[in-house]
């Protein structure tokens, strides 16, 4: 009685198991700040009316969504006469412009910035590369050759700030300040490594 008590118990253990016990049992929610999976087109304009009765503009209330996912909301004060005859548009200046490319060199390393892209050329290959907070900083460490480089180029672009190089021992390490928080990836292409900001 034992014996077949212990093998029903073995059989409804093994007839209810999972393949892979490992894998949750709730699948999460896909993450609120995907990059690639929630990226929109840049705002442009939006034009709204308001009803006939109105006649002072108060202020306005803006809900957006940080890189984390979270969301906030910042009002404005206004408090102005308005016409409700004519429309209200909320716009971005600048929104859409043509990317230039701007080209800067620390020797032996050549850089160029186009839009959101900082391009690294350099046959060097990267050891590391992190994120440092305040201001936000890019760090990626290459190969080092003989010379010696202490350098810093201010370029005040959108997204990027500045380019320092360093020496130490094993490495040159290349520091990209930012004009505010990113996430970012480093590809290689071709014969330039690619910085991409989002």
């Amino acid at each position: 009685m034992k014996k077949i008590f212990i093998f029903l118990c073995l059989f409804l253990y093994i007839s209810v198991g999972r393949e892979n016990p490992f894998e949750p049992l709730l699948t999460p929610k896909e993450s609120s700040h995907d990059s690639s999976k929630n990226s929109k087109n840049y705002f442009e304009n939006f034009d709204f009316k308001l009803p006939t009765t109105a006649r002072i503009l108060k202020s306005i209330t803006v809900t957006y969504e940080n890189i984390d996912g979270s969301i906030n909301q910042k009002t404005l004060d206004i408090d102005e006469s308005i016409d409700w005859h004519y429309p209200l548009r909320l716009s971005q200046k600048s929104a859409i412009v043509s990317e230039t490319t701007s080209y800067y060199t620390i020797s032996p390393f050549e850089f160029f910035i186009k839009g959101n892209k900082l391009y690294i050329h350099t046959a060097a290959k990267i050891q590391r590369n992190f994120l440092l907070p305040n201001p936000y900083r890019i760090v990626i460490d290459v190969d080092r050759k003989d010379p010696s480089i202490n350098k810093n180029i201010e370029i005040n672009k959108k997204y990027f700030t500045k380019i320092s190089i360093g020496t130490h021992n094993a490495f040159y390490r290349i520091v990209i300040t930012l004009d505010g928080q990113y996430r970012y990836e480093v590809n290689r292409e071709n014969q330039y490594y690619v910085l991409s900001v989002q």
